[in-house]
């Protein structure tokens, strides 16, 4: 593989995740806090960054579309991303999956040989196609198994519930393709009461005969939990000014 300059690393990352903080890139990228660095390079680049209650610097996202051409100078076969204002009602769920990335990269529990981002999956959809009634996921990654195979998985992460009838429509959809199975679909939930909502809507609907049944397609698991799991040294707080 060619050389990839540091600079591109984390270009690539911000327009994977869509929003980024200076720690979220360090922790990333590098060993060791290497956060002075990333925020000097990020000024270099150009990315723009926005104050964000007590996060230090605030956090940074690209408005210019010559950096997502930079970025494909190195990588032809990235999607072509938009450029989108930045949501701040939608930043903690964000920030939290850079967090869930993370764990997942740098984890010793298993290998990930590759990450697609919301971002990546929705720009990667074919030129025209209607995603109003898809469900794009929050990731999708790939393990490394035993034998060298790799294992797909779809990540939700649920800071607050939606409507139920959302999420019927979602489970069913899941539960429809055929690269869903042997509960390879991760919910991530941000507390107990999320994560047993979301139990008793699958329970329900295995009963109703609207799915095979409970246990085949999802996994439900705490954010408490994963980071339990996965995390080798668990910091998913951001550090505050």
């Amino acid at each position: 593989m060619a050389f990839i300059p540091q600079k591109i690393r984390i270009l690539k990352f911000i327009a994977e995740q869509g929003v980024a903080t200076v720690d979220d890139i360090s922790r990333s990228l590098f060993k060791n806090d290497k956060s002075s660095t990333v925020r000097v390079t990020l000024h270099q680049l150009g990315v723009r960054h926005t104050k964000y209650g007590d996060v230090k610097h605030g956090v940074w996202y690209i408005d210019k579309p010559k950096l997502f051409d930079l970025l494909r100078t190195y990588f032809p076969d990235f999607p072509v991303l938009d450029v989108r204002p930045i949501l701040l009602h939608l930043v903690p769920h964000s920030l939290e999956m850079n967090r869930i990335r993370t764990a997942l990269e740098k984890t010793s529990q298993i290998t990930v040989t590759q990450w697609w981002s919301e971002n990546f999956i929705r720009a990667s959809l074919p030129h025209g196609e209607n995603i109003a009634h898809k469900k794009i996921p929050d990731a999708i990654f790939w393990r490394r198994r035993a034998d060298n195979t790799s294992q797909k998985f779809f990540l939700e992460y649920e800071r607050t519930l939606k409507n139920k009838d959302r999420y019927e429509e979602i489970f069913r959809c899941y539960a429809k393709r055929e690269d869903v199975k042997n509960k390879n679909v991760i919910y991530i939930c941000e507390n107990d009461f999320v994560k047993e909502e979301l139990e008793q809507v699958e329970a329900k609907l295995a009963k109703a005969g609207k799915l095979d049944g409970a246990g085949l397609f999802f996994q439900f698991v705490t954010l408490e939990s994963f980071y339990k799991t996965y995390s080798n040294n668990p910091t998913h707080k951001e550090e505050k000014q």
